[in-house]
């Protein structure tokens, strides 16, 4: 099976970068897998990398809540990174982007939790 997404720790936090474009619902059910152990193993810090992502589909989106619902449940943070122009217009006009804080880069997002209290 081709790998959907790579994790990788830079310093606290979890990078998870999608090195797809599209996924289907039986990709979506493995990243649910993937992720969620990591929370288990109690990882709180993540930043999503979607440099590799053009298009955010339904089923991307909404693995990106599921998973946003289960980090703050463990009372974790989410960051997100190197969005297109077309997923970052989908994220505010879905009024998602409210709901994420949103870096041009990777770094930016790193740095971003060292800010954090």
């Amino acid at each position: 099976m081709e790998k959907i997404l790579t994790i990788v720790k830079s310093q606290d936090v979890d990078i998870i970068n999608f090195t797809f474009n599209e996924i289907n619902f039986e990709q979506k059910e493995q990243i649910k897998k993937e992720l969620n152990e990591l929370v288990r193993a109690g990882e709180t810090k993540f930043i999503i990398d979607l440099s590799k992502v053009g298009f955010l589909s339904s089923l991307v989106i909404a693995t990106i809540i599921f998973f946003t619902k289960e980090v703050r449940k463990s009372n974790g943070e989410i960051k997100l990174s190197g969005l297109s122009n077309e997923a970052r217009s989908v994220l505010q006009l879905t009024q998602l982007d409210k709901i994420f804080e949103l870096y041009e880069t990777e770094n930016d997002a790193v740095e971003s939790f060292k800010k954090s209290p």
